[in-house]
Protein backbone atom coordinates (compact mmCIF):
# COMPACT_ATOMS: atom_id res chain seq x y z
CA UNK A 1 0.00 0.00 0.00
CA UNK A 2 2.98 2.59 0.66
CA UNK A 3 4.11 1.32 -2.13
CA UNK A 4 1.52 2.52 -4.14
CA UNK A 5 1.54 6.03 -2.56
CA UNK A 6 5.44 6.72 -3.39
CA UNK A 7 4.99 5.73 -6.61
CA UNK A 8 2.64 8.01 -6.94
CA UNK A 9 3.76 10.41 -5.29
CA UNK A 10 7.13 10.82 -7.55
CA UNK A 11 5.18 10.80 -10.30
CA UNK A 12 3.29 13.50 -9.06
CA UNK A 13 6.91 15.84 -8.40
CA UNK A 14 8.89 14.55 -11.49
CA UNK A 15 4.98 15.94 -13.27
CA UNK A 16 5.65 19.44 -11.43
CA UNK A 17 8.67 19.46 -12.44
CA UNK A 18 8.19 19.47 -16.13
CA UNK A 19 5.50 21.63 -15.46
CA UNK A 20 7.48 23.97 -13.57
CA UNK A 21 5.65 26.66 -11.88
CA UNK A 22 3.82 30.04 -13.47
CA UNK A 23 4.81 33.46 -12.58
CA UNK A 24 2.07 35.57 -12.88
CA UNK A 25 3.12 39.22 -14.17
CA UNK A 26 4.10 42.27 -12.81
CA UNK A 27 0.91 43.98 -12.41
CA UNK A 28 -1.13 41.12 -11.48
CA UNK A 29 -2.21 42.32 -8.00
CA UNK A 30 -3.35 45.68 -9.23
CA UNK A 31 -5.66 43.96 -11.63
CA UNK A 32 -7.06 42.15 -9.02
CA UNK A 33 -7.48 45.43 -6.85
CA UNK A 34 -9.04 47.15 -9.79
CA UNK A 35 -11.36 44.49 -10.17
CA UNK A 36 -12.29 43.97 -6.55
CA UNK A 37 -12.31 48.21 -6.15
CA UNK A 38 -14.53 48.16 -9.43
CA UNK A 39 -17.24 45.88 -8.19
CA UNK A 40 -20.56 47.80 -7.02
CA UNK A 41 -21.42 47.38 -3.51
CA UNK A 42 -24.44 49.22 -2.15
CA UNK A 43 -24.89 49.50 1.43
CA UNK A 44 -28.65 49.27 2.52
CA UNK A 45 -29.56 51.45 5.08
CA UNK A 46 -30.41 49.51 8.58
CA UNK A 47 -33.68 48.53 8.51
CA UNK A 48 -35.14 46.99 12.15
CA UNK A 49 -36.99 43.28 11.88
CA UNK A 50 -39.67 44.60 13.95
CA UNK A 51 -40.60 48.18 13.18
CA UNK A 52 -41.59 50.80 15.82
CA UNK A 53 -45.44 50.57 15.17
CA UNK A 54 -45.39 46.86 15.93
CA UNK A 55 -43.38 47.54 19.19
CA UNK A 56 -46.45 49.78 19.93
CA UNK A 57 -48.89 47.72 19.11
CA UNK A 58 -46.78 44.57 21.14
CA UNK A 59 -46.41 46.91 24.59
CA UNK A 60 -50.01 47.68 24.19
CA UNK A 61 -51.05 44.13 24.09
CA UNK A 62 -49.15 43.17 26.57
CA UNK A 63 -50.41 46.14 28.96
CA UNK A 64 -54.08 45.54 27.71
CA UNK A 65 -53.92 42.27 28.84
CA UNK A 66 -52.14 42.57 31.98
CA UNK A 67 -54.71 45.37 32.78
CA UNK A 68 -57.92 42.84 31.91
CA UNK A 69 -56.12 40.15 33.98
CA UNK A 70 -56.21 42.31 36.93
CA UNK A 71 -59.51 44.43 36.85
CA UNK A 72 -61.77 41.92 35.44
CA UNK A 73 -63.81 39.80 38.10
CA UNK A 74 -63.10 35.97 37.22
CA UNK A 75 -66.76 34.70 38.67
CA UNK A 76 -68.69 36.95 36.34
CA UNK A 77 -66.95 35.84 32.86
CA UNK A 78 -66.85 32.21 34.35
CA UNK A 79 -69.68 31.17 35.63
CA UNK A 80 -69.84 27.61 33.97
CA UNK A 81 -67.92 25.06 35.52
CA UNK A 82 -65.64 23.80 33.01
CA UNK A 83 -64.87 19.68 33.35
CA UNK A 84 -61.53 18.39 32.35
CA UNK A 85 -62.55 14.68 34.03
CA UNK A 86 -62.50 13.23 30.35
CA UNK A 87 -59.13 14.37 29.81
CA UNK A 88 -57.77 12.23 32.78
CA UNK A 89 -59.00 9.02 31.71
CA UNK A 90 -57.06 9.25 28.67
CA UNK A 91 -53.33 7.85 28.90
CA UNK A 92 -50.64 8.48 26.59
CA UNK A 93 -47.75 6.38 26.57
CA UNK A 94 -44.86 7.44 27.93
CA UNK A 95 -41.51 8.00 26.16
CA UNK A 96 -38.31 7.82 28.86
CA UNK A 97 -35.16 8.87 26.54
CA UNK A 98 -31.94 9.52 28.41
CA UNK A 99 -30.63 13.17 28.90
CA UNK A 100 -27.86 12.68 26.43
CA UNK A 101 -30.45 11.85 23.37
CA UNK A 102 -32.42 14.48 24.37
CA UNK A 103 -30.02 16.85 23.79
CA UNK A 104 -28.67 15.00 20.38
CA UNK A 105 -32.53 15.67 18.93
CA UNK A 106 -32.42 19.18 20.13
CA UNK A 107 -28.93 19.79 18.30
CA UNK A 108 -30.22 18.18 15.44
CA UNK A 109 -33.92 19.89 15.20
CA UNK A 110 -32.06 23.45 15.61
CA UNK A 111 -29.39 22.20 12.66
CA UNK A 112 -32.21 21.41 10.62
CA UNK A 113 -33.98 24.75 11.47
CA UNK A 114 -30.73 27.17 10.98
CA UNK A 115 -29.73 25.83 7.42
CA UNK A 116 -32.57 27.54 5.63
CA UNK A 117 -31.70 30.78 7.65
CA UNK A 118 -27.79 30.71 6.92
CA UNK A 119 -28.67 29.63 3.48
CA UNK A 120 -30.75 32.56 2.81
CA UNK A 121 -28.00 34.88 4.48
CA UNK A 122 -24.75 33.22 2.53
CA UNK A 123 -27.10 33.82 -1.00
CA UNK A 124 -27.73 37.44 -0.29
CA UNK A 125 -24.61 38.32 1.23
CA UNK A 126 -22.14 37.08 -0.99
CA UNK A 127 -24.18 36.95 -4.50
CA UNK A 128 -21.34 37.60 -7.37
Amino acid sequence: MEERYNREDELMKSLLKEAGTEKPSSDFKSKIMLKVESRNTEISPYKPLISKPVWILIGGGVVASILALYLINTDYFFEYDLNFGVLSSIELPRIDLSRTMQIAIAFVALFFLEVPFLKRLMERNYQL
